[in-house]
């Protein structure tokens, strides 16, 4: 037999869990599962085993697949983990050549005053090329976090954007660089890692802001404040990304008190169609300006979410109306600020 026809054969997963009654249902889910649950687990193998644990995760529920872990059956000595991590690791198997390689490009996206569509800043986004396909900063960050590879990912994003980002940035404008505080183990490197960028392209500190990601995912607050406090104290403003009307992500804006609070673009998107979002928005607005920082909000395309946001006083917008992230910045049209009337 080639070595070819092996690797099909022994290539797949032995799935392993606590519950019989979840090895039971995979088993019945996937007629193509063999060994007997009684012996341990069940194998998915074969050219076609990671559709069929796709196939099988789908079919679970979230509590059913939190306690479904897996081994490789084609590694030497494999270490069991969750079979949604396994699969995420298949399906984003190009990821750590493509973070080896340095593919990643900083693209910049306005950040627009919603009251005279001045430009007070832009976000570096991450990009990136897979052949002809483009790679977006979610996909990217969704790779990371399934090749336990966020550190990495998070200081070379950071680095291209400041060093890029720095160089081509408008006067005036202020650079907004995301910074995952999950991927802060040691905060004096996230210091070095930063702001000798930050000196050698000659800008003013206060041409950063650090955009904090995903801050209500990181579960001690002491941190979180340290994070920020040592940032500070080097001259960086501070914002907090995907604000909503969640208890952990007020816990955040009031543990933070960032310069900025960036609205969740779910809270966005048809907003003229929901009062109870009109609501919600407008009390957030408030919370967030007795906390002393200014709001922004993410994901503004069509002209109707920019005039609801602007009358119930959020500050700032971003998003494809006002224009989408490009290598070099690009200036905002001004005629996208006049009124309906004057559009016709």
């Amino acid at each position: 037999m080639s070595s070819p026809d092996v690797q099909r054969i022994t290539d797949g997963v032995r799935l392993l869990s606590r519950r019989p009654s979840v090895l039971y249902k995979v088993a019945h889910l996937s007629t193509e599962a063999t060994d007997d649950v009684a012996d341990g687990g069940l194998v998915l193998s074969g050219p076609a085993w990671l559709d069929r644990l796709r196939e099988v995760l789908d079919a679970l529920s979230v509590a059913e697949c939190e306690g479904l872990f897996a081994l490789r059956l084609s590694e030497h000595e494999p270490l069991p983990l969750l079979a949604q991590v396994v699969l995420d690791r298949e399906r984003t198997d190009w990821f750590p050549e493509f973070l080896s390689k340095g593919r990643m490009v900083p693209h910049f996206q306005p950040i627009v005053d919603l009251s005279d569509g001045r430009v007070i800043g832009r976000e570096a986004l991450m990009r990136g090329k897979l052949g002809a396909t483009e790679v977006r900063g979610g996909e990217l960050v969704e790779a990371a976090e399934a090749h336990d590879a966020l550190y990495s990912f998070d200081m070379r994003a950071r680095a291209a954007a400041l060093e890029v980002g720095l160089a081509v940035l408008p006067e005036g404008e202020t650079l907004f660089v995301n910074l995952d505080p999950r991927a802060v183990p040691d905060i004096e490197a996230s210091v070095r890692q930063t702001w000798p960028l930050v000196e050698g392209a000659g800008a003013p500190p206060g041409r950063v802001c650090l955009e904090l990601v995903s801050p209500e995912l990181v579960h001690d607050p002491v941190l979180l404040e340290r994070i920020v406090a040592v940032h500070r104290e080097h001259g960086a403003l501070i914002a907090l990304d995907d604000l909503s009307g969640g208890a952990a992500a007020l816990r955040c804006l009031e543990t933070v008190r960032p310069d900025f609070a960036k609205l969740d673009r779910a809270l966005t998107a048809g907003i003229e169609d929901s009062l109870a979002r009109r609501r919600l928005v407008a009390a957030l607005v408030e919370y967030a300006q007795e906390q002393g920082c200014r709001v922004v909000a993410e994901g503004v395309e069509s002209v109707s979410e920019f005039e609801v946001m602007r009358d119930l006083g959020v500050d700032f917008g971003q998003g494809y109306y006002f224009g989408h992230p490009t290598e070099r910045p690009m200036a905002v049209d001004p005629r996208l600020f006049r009124p309906r009337a004057q559009l016709v």
